[in-house]
């Protein structure tokens, strides 16, 4: 695909929030509801914040041959055969999973979105992009400028928790997904020995680093809230599972050594379901 083919635009709608001290932006600074500035400089600061963080984890990432986390395995392997279908992945962030499923189903038409323009433009950058049955769209997960009722599958991963907003990116998606559409989701869940680092936060004050680096929000969420805002938003949730399961973090001790990634046996994977830090979420519109 020529990369003249690819289209870069700003959609409107509600802007990420970062907290802003003497016109500077508190990178990694906590959202919480109350302290959400409005209008188009609140905005473009959550947007520079982003691009802050997409850049770090780029060159992170630089030397790595594929970018694929546990959460992007399972969705592969719960998805049907997308080929011929349109695919829209929602916080794609620097492209690589949208890439991957372009590959891997090459009849299918994939759109990856993401806030910030600073991950699409390295998406945009990757040679593989040019070729692909993909493209790469800066729009806003809560104010989607797709027309309702347009895409078959709609996938997500680790981006909920991101939004200010969360309702509001749960009812897009219900919105943009076809009658007979489907979704899968996966979001973080602190049921979990991550409730330790939240209340180390919380009693310091400081923002939370849940592994890939500070980041502009974090919403605490335990998979029954997720649960219930997906089923108000229109959407039906038809099956749930966890991995990595982090039973506890001590100090001096890698958090690895007290976790285990995930079970082979069904019936503990349903048993310890509740405590997975990784929740999918896998279902259609209701």
């Amino acid at each position: 695909m020529d990369i003249d083919r690819f289209s870069i635009r700003f959609a409107g709608g509600s802007g990420l929030v970062v907290k802003a001290l003497a016109g500077k932006i508190a990178y990694g600074a906590r959202y919480s509801p109350g302290n959400q500035p409005e209008g188009p400089m609140e905005k473009e600061q959550a947007r520079a914040a982003y691009n802050l963080w997409h850049q770090h984890r780029a060159v992170e990432e630089a030397s790595r041959q594929e970018v694929v986390y546990p959460w992007h395995r399972t969705v592969a392997r719960l998805l049907p055969d997308l080929n011929g279908a349109r695919v829209l992945e929602i916080g794609c962030g620097r492209g690589d999973f949208s890439l991957w499923l372009a590959r891997k189903y090459p009849l299918a038409a994939i759109t990856g979105i993401d806030f910030s323009n600073c991950a699409i433009a390295v998406a945009l950058a990757k040679p593989s992009s040019h070729n692909l049955n993909v493209q790469f769209l800066v729009d806003d997960a809560e104010n989607l400028s797709f027309p309702a009722d347009i895409f078959d599958y709609i996938i997500s991963c680790e981006c909920l928790e991101h939004v200010p907003h969360p309702e509001k990116m749960a009812q897009e998606m219900a919105r943009v997904l076809k009658p007979d559409g489907r979704f899968i989701l996966t979001t973080e869940n602190y049921f979990n020995g991550m409730l330790l680092a939240w209340l180390n936060s919380w009693l310091k004050g400081k923002p939370l680093d849940s592994g890939s680096g500070l980041q502009p929000i974090e919403h605490f969420f335990l998979w029954w809230r997720v649960k219930k805002i997906l089923e108000r938003s229109g959407l039906r949730v038809e099956h749930m599972e966890s991995n990595h399961f982090q039973w506890l973090l001590l100090p001096r001790t890698a958090p690895s050594k007290l976790c285990t990634e995930d079970f082979g046996s069904a019936f503990l994977k349903g048993i310890f379901l509740p405590f997975g830090r990784h929740f999918t979420f896998w279902g259609s519109r209701a």
